[in-house]
């Protein structure tokens, strides 16, 4: 291990001083501040799929969303967007993390934690709570990993490179079951071990909950492929059925621990406008807002930045280029329900005639109030003016004309004398960076931001929330027929969110499309 420390001096003393010290292994475990130093590197190893989580080049906009039906690259330069009929190979590194990279924070995590019991510059009590730390750090590489490639080499203590027996670094694959279990098991003991709360120096490291939540969610992605999918390749894949229920026990019996704790709430600190209330929750400063457990802060100031405000601005509010980002869908806008509960098919026509509207926004009247936090519709108010987005202009039933390039490229038809903009001056047409479905990204997009360059966002990204642990609790709960503690808990998210409260509940509507709704990046629960 080595650290570079560099100094600041004086200019007349620069010549006269060495530019920077190394520090040994040796010193670093003899100085309790040079081994938190240590673990926050172990932190900022962590693949956390946040703000500048893309696949490949970040100009393509490829991401979790963007790469499922929840929403499309506006720039639309991939054949994964072009040809839907194409075939999608995965290589080795997927979203810019390849498989070696996380064994390589594992081994760190690995070195830690054999350094730590040796160390004797820390008391019994701080060894304990590092220790705890670092397993659970290592706890989230496994799950990064698992959830990927099913059962992988599981390797909790540190390797030795011999040149002579080079077999001895091949570890074989563990079965899928294997590493889940390692992961509850990790967490389970990180959290005896973890304070309920941390100081306020340390208010972004895990605590017990932090540790619970990666369980309630690990032992829930385990329950489901128990129960739903299928054992391959002798167990390196699938989990066994007999499997599904000690997966959802745990899943529950965490989430149920983190909510009868008392010490996060959902965030409502505006009743009476839930879709305020919604987008607020996401926005620069506002981590700290008593439903997030586990975060990720960004400074600017600090060259820790990131580029989610200059990468989605719709086009109109780019400020000089890229923007647009990823673009939700008709099909992501119509899965939020109606406030009174009804289906969220938007109502286009009424006795089989088409419906007219004064504003594209009415079509949406009545919808989720999270969808209008979530997601720039048309007409969509943002900073002073409102989004704008039309296809093109009908002259008559017989004749349209429509919009053939992005808005600063000239769309306009002369009609009758008149010149008309065929699209928006946020989009409209098929051509350009703009969005080609419609919609913009709302959620976690900041209105205020004055310097829209990349690198100058600083909105911190949610790991682990309160509204997860409930939609956890909900889903877990279904599948252990403890139906009215599912029906209770989602309820708890819906009133929170200003739609309609549920009589009953089912796992596929009522619970699968909530938790679709928390994992999604464009649309939350």
């Amino acid at each position: 291990m080595r650290i570079t420390l560099l100094g600041t001096t004086a200019c007349a003393d620069y010549l006269d001083k060495e530019s920077f010290d190394i520090i040994t292994p040796e010193q670093v475990w003899q100085d309790p501040k040079l081994i938190n130093g240590v673990m926050v590197n172990l932190y900022d190893g962590l693949n956390l799929e946040d703000f500048n989580y893309w696949y490949r080049d970040a100009w393509r906009l490829q991401n979790a969303s963007s790469m499922s039906d929840e929403a499309q690259g506006s720039f639309q330069k991939d054949p994964l967007f072009d040809n839907g009929n194409a075939t999608y190979t995965y290589e080795d590194a997927l979203f810019e993390q390849k498989f070696s990279d996380r064994y390589k924070n594992i081994r760190n995590c690995n070195d830690f934690i054999y350094q730590l019991q040796e160390a004797t510059a820390l008391s019994d009590s701080e060894k304990k709570l590092l220790l705890a730390e670092s397993r659970f750090l290592r706890a989230m590489h496994y799950f990064t990993l698992v959830k990927r490639y099913g059962g992988v080499p599981l390797i909790d203590e540190p390797q030795q490179y011999d040149p002579n027996n080079l077999e001895a670094l091949m570890v074989p694959r563990n079965k899928e079951v294997e590493i889940y279990d390692f992961i509850v098991k990790e967490c389970q003991e990180a959290a005896q071990d973890l304070p309920e709360t941390r100081e306020a120096e340390a208010k972004y490291r895990a605590n017990r909950y932090v540790a619970l939540s990666l369980c309630s969610r690990a032992a829930l992605y385990a329950g489901s492929i128990a129960r739903y999918g299928t054992v391959q390749q002798e167990g390196l894949v699938g989990i066994p059925a007999s499997e599904a229920d000690r997966f959802f026990q745990t899943s529950y019996e965490a989430s149920k621990a983190i909510i009868t704790s008392g010490k996060y709430a959902l965030y409502n600190n505006k009743p009476d406008n839930k879709a305020q209330n919604f987008c607020d929750m996401f926005l620069k400063g506002n981590g700290d807002n008593g439903e997030y457990i586990f975060q990720k802060q960004y400074n600017v100031a600090g060259g820790k930045g990131h580029d989610w405000d200059k990468r989605n601005a719709p086009f109109s509010y780019r400020a000089g280029g890229w923007g647009c980002g990823i673009a939700p869908t008709l099909e992501l806008v119509e899965a939020y329900e109606y406030v009174d509960g009804s289906k969220g098919t938007l109502k286009l026509e009424e006795n089989g005639k088409p419906l007219r509207f004064d504003d594209p926004y009415e079509v949406f009247a009545n919808k989720d109030p999270r969808l209008f936090a979530s997601v720039y519709l048309p007409g969509s108010p943002c900073q002073s003016t409102k989004i704008e987005w039309k296809r093109g202009v009908i002259e008559n039933d017989n004749k349209r004309h429509v919009a053939t390039s992005q808005p600063d490229g000239g769309n306009t038809v002369e009609i009758n004398g008149v010149t008309y903009s065929t699209s928006g001056k946020d989009g409209g047409s098929d051509a350009g960076d703009a969005s080609k479905t419609g919609f913009y990204q709302k959620k976690f997009w900041d209105e205020t931001l004055t310097d829209m360059n990349m690198g100058k966002s600083e909105t911190p990204w949610p790991v682990f929330r309160l509204g997860e642990i409930y939609l956890n609790l909900a889903e877990a709960a279904m599948e252990l027929n403890k139906s009215s503690e599912a029906l209770d808990a989602v309820n708890k998210i819906r009133e929170r969110a200003g739609i309609a409260l549920l009589s009953n509940i089912n796992m596929e509507r009522s619970v699968m499309n909530a938790e679709w709704n928390w994992h999604s990046k464009v649309i939350a629960s």
